[in-house]
């Protein structure tokens, strides 16, 4: 019995520490871009969810994000692109950051 409620107390123990990290997890945001900001290193991006309603979120890059479609940088993302990215939102700020970024080519 002994080693059942040790075993429960390294597991408390643990999800607590794990919380406290700060431990992102990973999501896939698809949508418009709404705005671009060089200087700050964000973009916004307007998603819209399968009611309809939008929401604008905003994504931080850096250095370690990775580029694909139309664009190699930021700097070459612009207002009304459609876009997706991978980003993981940080459990304690609450901020997103761009794992990758996506422009898809337009089809043809």
């Amino acid at each position: 019995m002994k080693m059942k409620s040790t075993k429960m107390a390294l597991f408390v123990v643990m999800a607590l520490a794990l919380l406290a990290s700060g431990v992102a997890y990973a999501e896939a945001v698809q949508g418009t871009v709404a705005s671009v900001d060089l200087a700050g290193n964000t973009l916004t991006v307007t998603k819209t969810d399968v009611a309809g309603a939008t929401e604008e979120v905003s994504i931080t890059v850096n250095d370690t994000t990775t580029y694909s479609g139309e664009v190699t940088s930021l700097a070459e993302v612009i207002e009304g692109d459609d876009v997706t990215l991978e980003a993981e939102k940080d459990a304690v700020t609450g901020n997103w950051v761009a794992k990758s970024v996506d422009v898809p080519t337009p089809a043809e």
